[in-house]
């Protein structure tokens, strides 16, 4: 089957994509994948096809969408994972592919989200049992050095987004509380030409403490970035 309608969820990592993307697969008519240029999420396991669905990004967008088993066919694509994405992406859009902007406001928990999942190795939790990991300290150089390199990321994000016809979903409105799902999904199912659907989603609270409980240096972090000047939402 041939999606009459096909969209790109776009933007950066640790900003509520995967949640999204198990929400809009809640709907009949939308099948969903994840992040198709991510090795780890398996799409493309041999080295030749990676390096293929890397050189050639458009068509190889163009042919996981042709296999879809439903009308609405979209994919996460975060900012980093392609050459010349604005380039790539209005080539789709004169193709009819539309965008879904992931934005989370909060660099600050954003980039101790991705710190903890990286020395923790638990990225996402769809079982009812959170991992109650021991603390962890962040080394202050690289996380300063990771949240300018986000803030610079987001400046070019944003600058590819608005050539773009696009609807935005903000992760602290629109994701964060289950309560706003519903209203927040209901705006993507107008926008990808579709009726009004339930949505659900199996993942549940990725640690049952909050990070200021499971950063040994939750603190000193905020106090940097603070005195730094580098950052508004903190």
């Amino acid at each position: 089957m041939i999606p009459k309608t096909k969209f790109i969820i776009f933007g950066q990592g640790r900003s509520g994509s995967t949640l999204l993307k198990k929400l809009l697969n809640s709907h009949p008519e939308i099948n969903c994948e994840g992040e198709l240029l991510n090795v780890k999420d398996n799409y493309v396991t041999h080295p030749l096809l990676v390096k293929a669905a890397n050189k050639f990004p458009y068509h190889f967008f163009q042919l996981r969408s042709a296999f879809s088993p439903k009308p609405i066919y979209g994919f996460t694509l975060l900012y980093y994972q392609i050459y010349q994405p604005l380039q790539v992406l209005m080539k789709l859009q004169r193709e009819g592919w539309k965008f879904i902007h992931i934005y989370r406001n909060n660099h600050f928990l954003q980039s101790i989200s991705h710190f903890v999942a990286m020395q923790t190795n638990f990225w996402h939790n769809t079982s009812n049992k959170s991992a109650d990991v021991q603390k962890v300290t962040i080394n202050p150089d690289k996380f300063l050095d990771w949240i300018k390199l986000l803030i610079n990321n987001k400046t070019f994000e944003n600058k590819i987004i608005e050539n773009l016809d696009h609807i935005k979903i903000v992760y602290e409105d629109d994701l964060l509380n289950e309560s706003r799902w519903e209203k927040a999904t209901s705006r993507i199912f107008e926008y990808l030409n579709t009726y009004p659907s339930p949505v659900i989603s199996d993942l549940k609270k990725t640690y049952p403490r909050p990070y200021s409980e499971i950063v040994e240096n939750y603190t000193a972090l905020l106090n940097m970035v603070k005195q730094n000047n580098i950052l508004k939402d903190v």
